[in-house]
């Protein structure tokens, strides 16, 4: 049987940015204590206070008090309504059977934690990734892409820069093979949380890495950057992912249609002296991506 719990916390004299943060370190920890979802619904529509109220879906076997303790100390609860969800068993259950698992180049099995690996692909790196509020499952053709390139990169001692990195994916991709550090990196602190949560899944938190929300002057260079974003943000950020490339590295430009491609490179030709080279361009129904280097 599931339950809804709906809390009321006391958000008033936190900012915005902050109440984001600290939404998003209570949804970590409700989640790694085995909450099925947990969602803002506060009543402002453009959700300018992330903690006014927050939804949590729970299932039988945790305690109103488990899910109470992970908002210790970050906040404090004001009131909560408990809700008891009928006829939703199914439902889950239905939505779990429609969820397939995605094999990459013979290299990695990506599928939630509810599917078993099959026999003939233990021998696979498996990516456990659950479908969630963060963009990068491994189902969009942007994302197989960019997979389907790392598994035929040399990757041990690289370091690695996964930009947009969402659900973390492709950074996590890389750290199961071999890279030495990777900087996981996005402007959405929920998927900041989602990253932190699927590295500690995928048993990834032993190799050096780093999770922030913006690429800085400190950000060490990299051997490989990966930016599945958008167009706009590509080529906005043309002059800083290049600057944070090594000189003999590449970058990996994804999250484009196959008609933005030359424009994309434009941008990162205006931003260096150097001399361009596209080594890959990939295609998937109307998306691409694109390995380039300077020279």
């Amino acid at each position: 049987m599931l339950k809804k719990i709906i809390f009321q916390v006391d958000y008033l004299g936190i900012n915005q940015i902050e109440q984001e943060i600290l939404f998003s370190l209570i949804s970590d920890k409700l989640i790694a204590i085995g909450c099925l979802s947990v969602s803002n619904i506060s009543e402002n529509k453009e959700l300018h206070q992330p903690l006014q109220q927050i939804e949590v879906i729970v299932d039988g076997k945790i305690h109103i008090n488990q899910v109470k303790k992970c908002f210790e100390p970050l906040a404090r609860i004001t009131d909560f309504d408990e809700l008891t969800l009928i006829n939703t068993t199914n439902w889950v259950e239905s939505y779990k059977d429609t969820v397939k698992p995605v094999v990459i180049n013979n290299s990695f099995f990506i599928a939630p934690d509810w599917i078993d690996v099959p026999q003939n692909s233990k021998q696979l790196s498996v990516i456990r990734i659950n479908p969630g509020m963060a963009f990068g499952t491994g189902l969009h053709p942007t994302t197989q892409m960019c997979l389907q390139l790392i598994s035929s990169l040399p990757l041990s001692n690289k370091n690695v820069i996964d930009l947009g990195c969402g659900s973390g994916i492709l950074g996590i991709a890389c750290a199961k093979r071999g890279a030495k550090s990777v900087t996981f990196v996005d402007n959405d602190f929920v998927a900041l949380g989602i990253t932190r949560e699927n590295i500690i899944k995928n048993s990834c938190q032993e190799v050096d890495h780093k999770i922030t929300s913006a690429l800085t002057r400190n950000t060490k260079k990299a051997d490989y950057i990966f930016a599945n974003i958008l167009l706009n943000p590509l080529k906005n950020m043309a002059k800083t992912i290049s600057s944070k490339v090594k000189s003999t590295g590449q970058i990996f430009l994804s999250g484009i249609l196959i008609d933005q491609v030359e424009s994309l490179l434009k941008s990162y030709e205006e931003h260096t002296e150097k001399k361009l080279i596209k080594i890959v361009e990939l295609h998937m129904k109307q998306w691409a991506c694109v390995q380039i280097t300077y020279e």
